[in-house]
């Protein structure tokens, strides 16, 4: 009789290890949902893709209609500038010019103060060099 403990622990054993496998194995219809939610899911990725795909090449087009609009624009206002000129105006000064000469009333630029000077220490610009901190 020393087998009948073990044959009643192999039958309970079976019984719990087909209950556990029932428990964790899901249904079919689980699965089937499972993989018509990852069919969704790579369709919905490919589409995004798709559009994005779409996007950069409708912005690259618009860029390149930009660009030659831009060239376009270009030409037609050198060739405006050009016609209003004219060809005498066109043509560089001498290189003899005469310089100009200061006035001579005795104010020169280097004489005047800038116009944010403070006199005394304070101030942006003063009077005496202020010593380097640190």
């Amino acid at each position: 009789m020393t087998w009948a403990p073990s044959l009643i622990f192999l039958f309970i054993g079976i019984g719990i290890g087909y209950l556990i496998h029932w428990r964790f194995k899901g249904n079919g219809e689980d699965n089937r949902a499972l993989q018509r939610e990852l069919t969704q899911a790579k369709f919905e990725l490919d589409q995004q893709r798709q559009e994005v795909a779409d996007y950069f090449e409708q912005s690259r087009e618009l860029m390149s209609q930009l660009s030659s609009s831009l060239d376009k624009a270009n030409r037609f206002w050198n060739d405006s500038a050009k016609g209003m000129l004219g060809d005498g105006q066109l043509t560089p000064l001498p290189a003899n010019q005469p310089k100009l000469e200061d006035k001579g009333d005795g104010d020169s630029v280097e004489s005047l103060p800038p116009k944010d000077y403070v006199k005394g220490s304070h101030g942006i610009i003063s009077e005496s060099p202020k010593a380097a901190n640190g």
